[in-house]
C-alpha cells in the first residue's frame, strides 16, 4: 500500500502547524499520525 500526506498552512498563520507521520513500508506496525493546529489564536489574559 502507498500513502502520502499533503497539508497547507491555511490563509490564517504564516506557516503550517500541523505534522504527520507514515512510518516506513518495511515496518511490522504500520502507523499514520496526523497532528492538527485548529485555526485559531487562543489568548490567555492575566
Amino acid at each position: 500500500m502507498k500513502a502520502i500526506a499533503k497539508s497547507d498552512k491555511g490563509r490564517v498563520r504564516n506557516q503550517n502547524e500541523d505534522y504527520y507521520y507514515i512510518s516506513e513500508n518495511n515496518d511490522k506496525l504500520k502507523l499514520y499520525m496526523l497532528a492538527d493546529r485548529y485555526g485559531t489564536d487562543m489568548k490567555v489574559e492575566k
